[in-house]
């Protein structure tokens, strides 16, 4: 157990930055850590699995949250790894600052491996910043076109990644052209083929969501990157939903840049995201926000990580909810299709699809009883 005198900083902590009265504070945060139900235990007795892993979060025992989309339930390990560092921070006994935003510290460079290692992708193509939204604003904001250049989206983009692109239209001229995407679409041939007919000579970026923010398509990212990249075309891909609910190989895929929001379906905290930018593109960028090192083209991408003081709390709990992520095992995935399997009880629907599959449709149910937060309750793949 800990000492009573971590058990008080922590829980003052812990009620200072959750708005918790002390006592609830002190009961969750100051005791050992759950321990992970047993994996084996999902194919013996799910529902216990199950109830096993839930009390890994603060979440409400009435509340049921099926909108991940929008923000995730940080589990336990997170909450605790980020406030022990807020707390120990201010000790100053680490020979860096403790800050984020500037020079990579040794908490910073552990966290890019392992980012970089989970996506599939060279650290230093991997530039760490708030969000998938800011990470859009980078690529859009960064690259240099001119009137008349067209960028094709789709129909289905979230704010975050579409009006970055509206703006650079309405400042620059920039031409933007739509793909229609149906609801639901007859197969992945049929997407492929709606992005090969909106292609033009004068095409220069083509920009998708991974799945998309009204539907939950799973889109055929690595068959629409080909067909791009045979025509010279950049490649921005929104990932914002993708990081935690399907594997990523960024490399395999082929785009150009990839944005991502871990808050979400990671299960990170609030304000922690990632940019991939391919290693032959990080010179085509201009920064956003420039500090020192604006133009030292040498950090590769951990360039566009210079912004200013930001909080390196954060990201050490996204450290710790990537670490947690895999520690449910290496194929999370398949560890979610058995819980809409059980969620769903009688009701027979697919294994996890792959991002080639028919689409399929997966509904969370719960008890008359529970008030469930999340309007977003139906995901299809491609």
């Amino acid at each position: 157990m800990l000492p009573r005198r971590d058990f008080i900083r922590r829980a003052a902590g812990a009620a200072a930055l959750l708005g918790m009265p002390f006592q609830r504070a002190e009961q969750i945060l100051c005791t050992q850590s759950v321990p992970l139900p047993p994996g084996d235990l999902l194919s013996s007795d799910p529902a216990r699995y199950w109830a096993g892993l839930r009390a890994q979060w603060l979440l409400a025992q009435d509340h049921i949250n099926l909108n991940c989309g929008s923000v995730g339930c940080s589990p336990l390990p997170v909450l605790s790894a980020m406030i022990d560092h807020i707390l120990s921070a201010e000790e100053y006994r680490e020979p860096a600052y403790p800050w984020f935003g500037y020079e990579e510290n040794d908490r910073l460079h552990a966290l890019r491996d392992s980012l970089a290692s989970y996506l599939h992708v060279n650290r230093d193509e991997l530039a760490l910043v708030r969000n998938a939204t800011e990470a859009n604003n980078v690529v859009v904001n960064g690259l240099d076109l001119k009137p008349g250049d067209e960028v094709l989206l789709t129909d289905q983009e979230h704010p975050g990644g579409r009006c970055p692109w509206e703006q650079k239209a309405a400042r620059f001229g920039v031409k933007l052209n739509t793909v229609v995407l149906p609801k639901p679409p007859a197969s992945a041939e049929e997407i492929v083929e709606r992005f090969q007919n909106a292609l033009t000579p004068k095409t220069r970026v083509v920009f998708f969501s991974h799945i998309t923010t009204v539907t939950g398509v799973v889109l055929p990212a690595k068959e629409i990157c080909a067909l791009a990249r045979s025509r010279g075309v950049l490649l921005q891909v929104d990932g914002a939903h993708a990081i935690g609910q399907i594997p990523l190989d960024l490399h395999d895929i082929g785009c150009d840049f990839y944005a991502t929001s871990p808050h979400e379906w990671l299960m990170a905290p609030k304000g922690t995201g990632t940019l991939y930018i391919r290693d032959e593109r990080l010179k085509d960028l201009w920064v956003n926000i420039a500090t020192a090192n604006w133009n030292n083209y040498d950090m590769k991408a951990y360039r566009f990580s210079w912004f200013g003081t930001s909080n390196l709390s954060v990201m050490v709990g996204l450290k710790a909810a990537l670490d947690f992520h895999q520690q449910l095992g290496p194929d999370t995935p398949a560890f979610m299709s058995s819980h809409r399997k059980y969620v769903n009880g009688s009701r027979a629907i697919r294994n996890f699809p792959s991002p080639m599959r028919a689409p399929t449709v997966f509904t969370a149910v719960s008890s008359p009883s529970s008030r469930i937060r999340g309007k977003e309750s139906s995901t299809s793949s491609l």
